[in-house]
């Protein structure tokens, strides 16, 4: 998997960087962390590890009550959309690297023996 890194430069003001700032810092990382959890922690975890996939949805349905916790309002949707789709691309990247270790485990206990 290739990836691309963009670099941008915000320009406002001292004002505007600092409110962007404790949006991110204060809001949306809290929620992805909480999101982070709650996929991990899961009933049907289990499953979507051995299949190496997650629901399409998952990730928004568990954000959907989040968003009236107020730990967590006041952010743009655009911010909310942003957390699901990190969540999401966390977890998807990781289940595929572990479905990819599962495939290899039978060889290499075939090879040891």
């Amino acid at each position: 998997m290739s990836q691309i890194t963009i670099q941008c430069r915000l320009i406002a003001s001292e004002s505007a960087r600092q409110k962007l700032w404790k949006l991110m810092a204060n809001l949306n990382t809290p929620l992805i962390n909480e999101l982070l959890e709650q996929l991990g922690k899961h009933p049907d975890f289990e499953k979507w590890r051995q299949e190496g996939k997650l629901p399409a949805t998952i990730v928004s349905q568990l954000c959907q009550p989040l968003k009236t916790d107020p730990r967590f309002t006041g952010q743009s949707s655009r911010l909310y959309m942003s957390a699901i789709h990190i969540v999401d691309y966390i977890y998807k990247s990781w289940l595929a690297i572990q479905k990819r270790l599962q495939q290899q485990l039978p060889v290499k206990k075939w090879l040891q023996t």
